[in-house]
């Protein structure tokens, strides 16, 4: 901003006595105008930068582009049209800002655009950028910028400004920041997609994991899932944020897929375990860690897979953690874990009767679980009556 105070005190000191101090100071009025222009696009763009997070909603995105756009080009209408992605991500779509007209109203000003523009160049492109003023349209005048939104030569959408003709003509001003705006969203549309993409791939591989666990134990098939359910419900009412609700989830549901290692006589067997068969059982949770440790995003979760078993007082496994020194996530978990396995019923035995649990868990709090997370759970009457 110094730069252009200086321009303009430069300005004010060149005198009009001669043609060539008058065409200096045109020639440095024209450039002050245009740094100044420069300068609001590259703010605008470094506020869209410091705004745009993958995994937001497409369409919040989009509304606050408009909203922080539309007053930089005076448009009484904007509009974000995105055009159907083959993969999924986005469909056809229409996000106005400022003055709402009809969609269909939108796209026949920009159909008209680029009729007019083909009138007077003999080009057609829907590529590239056009400018058209004075487009009459059902008794209408309208001035109009389009503005194709693509990135590798793939067509994502088009930015559209729609002005009344009494507010004057676009021109290369206004159509310069929607270009630059278009840009950025185009490269943000291609990451949002990859990241939808990585997103299913990786839910498929979580539901792949659970579905052989399942597979493997149907006695507690569903198990996960219940499990991963009173985790999260246990976790909001301890402030958890979203994204810390979403990572005990994931926890949750993939808790015992170390069971996938322990041996299927072992798993299945119906009775009472042996000492060497419930040590067999309680590999399961470093069998856990182990197979989830190698992939990047689950890295996350694995303090919650590895010790869900660990009790308050130092007794459970694997590492025989006490206190606090038993990761928030696992604590959580352990609770959820245990209040499933004592409800549910198996072939060898009917789910506990709700009071039965509450006693235990009475008895075992400070001591098994966490007093606040017990406590929780024992507040949580919809829990409790679902038994």
């Amino acid at each position: 901003m110094m730069l252009l105070d200086d321009l303009t005190i430069d300005v004010a000191s060149l005198g009009d006595g001669d043609e060539e101090n008058t065409n200096l100071k045109s020639d440095v009025e024209h450039l002050s105008e245009a740094l100044s222009i420069k300068f609001e696009e590259l703010a605008l763009i470094r506020e869209f930068a410091e705004r745009l997070e993958l995994g937001e909603d497409i369409a919040t995105t989009c509304r606050m582009l408009l909203q922080e756009l539309a007053p930089c080009v005076q448009a009484a209408t904007l509009a974000i049209e995105l055009f159907a992605d083959d993969e999924g991500a986005w469909g056809d779509e229409i996000y106005v800002s400022a003055e709402p007209i009809e969609d269909e109203r939108i796209r026949w000003v920009a159909a008209a655009a680029y009729r007019q523009r083909e009138r007077l160049t003999g080009e057609s492109h829907e590529n590239e950028i056009t400018i058209s003023n004075h487009l009459c349209l059902d008794g209408e005048v309208y001035n109009a910028i389009v503005v194709p939104i693509h990135r590798h030569h793939q067509r994502l959408g088009r930015m559209i400004a729609i002005r009344w003709v009494a507010s004057g003509e676009f021109g290369t001003t206004e159509a310069d920041l929607m270009r630059s705006t278009s840009m950025m969203l185009g490269v943000h549309l291609i990451n949002q997609r990859q990241y939808a993409a990585m997103q299913q791939m990786f839910e498929g591989m979580i539901g792949s994991l659970v579905s052989a666990l399942d597979a493997k134990d149907a006695y507690t098939c569903g198990h996960s899932s219940r499990v991963s359910e009173l985790a999260v419900l246990l976790a909001k009412r301890l402030g958890y944020s979203d994204e810390d609700q979403q990572r005990i989830r994931m926890a949750g549901i993939l808790h015992d897929i170390g069971k996938i290692g322990v041996e299927d006589s072992v798993l299945r067997k119906p009775g009472q375990l042996t000492e060497d068969e419930f040590a067999k059982i309680k590999r399961h949770p470093v069998l856990g860690y182990d197979i989830l440790k190698g992939i990047r995003p689950f890295r996350r979760i694995l303090p919650a897979v590895r010790h869900h078993h660990e009790s308050w007082d130092g007794s459970g496994y694997p590492d025989g953690l006490k206190g606090e020194e038993i990761p928030r996530d696992a604590q959580v978990l352990a609770v959820a874990d245990a209040f499933d396995a004592m409800t549910s019923s198996r072939p060898y035995r009917d789910g506990m009767p709700v009071q039965r649990v509450l006693d235990v868990f009475l008895k075992g709090r400070g001591t098994q679980w966490a007093k606040d997370v017990v406590d929780e759970l024992l507040a949580c009457p919809e829990v409790l009556c679902s038994v």
